[in-house]
C-alpha cells in the first residue's frame, strides 16, 4: 500500500510551488529540508530539557530515563509536533505571491517533512530507540497504528505541495496535526 501511494505521489504534477524542480534552486530546497530536520530534533531536545533525560550523542535514550508514559509520548512526538508546525509555516509562505528563494526554502522544508515522515514509515518504524517505538510503548498502540496516523498528514501535505487538491485538504491536514498534538498533550 505504501509503495503504491508513493508511486502515485511521484506521478502528480508539481503544482504546489514555484514550478518544476529544474527551475528551482536545489540548494535552497536542501536548506529547507535540513532546517525541518533540525527543527524535528530541536523539538525533542527542547522538551527533553524539561525532564531528566539522558543523551547518547545526539540520540535521546528513552530506556535509561524515568518517564511516565505521558512524558515519554510527549518527548517522542515532539519532533513531529515541531515539524508539523514548521510545515504549516512553510505552506503559509507558499501562499504568498513572492517568488524565488523563499518559495524554494518553503518547498524544501515541506519536502523535508515528507522525507522524515517517509523514513519513520519505513526503515525507522522498527528502530528500537526511535520515535515510533517510544510512542508505541508509551501508548500501548502498535507501531503500525502509530505510523498509519503519522502517514495521514504527510499524504495530505504531499498532495498540497505536489498536486492541485480540493479546498478541504489543507483543513483536514491541519486538523490531523492539531489532533495529534492535542492527543500527545492530553493522553
Amino acid at each position: 500500500m505504501l509503495k503504491k501511494t508513493l508511486w502515485l505521489l511521484l506521478c502528480i504534477p508539481l503544482n504546489g510551488w514555484a514550478g518544476p524542480i529544474d527551475n528551482s534552486d536545489t540548494t535552497d530546497l536542501l536548506l529547507g529540508g535540513v532546517g525541518v530536520l533540525l527543527g524535528h530534533e530541536l523539538g525533542h531536545l527542547v522538551l527533553s530539557q524539561t525532564k531528566d533525560i539522558e543523551f547518547d550523542g545526539v540520540a535521546i535514550v528513552y530506556s535509561q530515563s524515568v518517564l511516565t508514559p505521558q512524558e515519554k509520548l510527549r518527548v517522542a512526538s515532539a519532533g513531529f509536533q515541531a515539524q508539523w508546525f514548521l510545515s504549516e509555516l512553510a505552506f503559509d509562505q507558499l501562499q504568498k505571491p513572492s517568488t524565488g528563494r523563499s518559495r524554494d526554502l518553503a518547498a524544501g522544508a515541506i519536502l523535508g517533512h515528507l522525507a522524515i515522515t517517509a523514513a519513520y514509515l519505513t526503515f525507522l518504524k522498527d528502530d528500537a530507540y526511535g520515535d515510533v517505538t517510544a510512542m508505541a510503548e508509551a501508548t500501548g498502540h502498535s507501531r503500525n497504528e502509530i505510523v498509519k496516523f503519522l502517514a495521514v498528514p504527510a499524504i495530505l501535505d504531499a498532495w498540497r505541495l505536489l498536486g492541485d487538491p480540493p479546498h478541504w485538504v489543507p483543513h483536514v491536514s491541519r486538523g490531523a496535526k492539531g489532533w495529534g498534538i492535542a492527543w500527545a498533550w492530553n493522553w
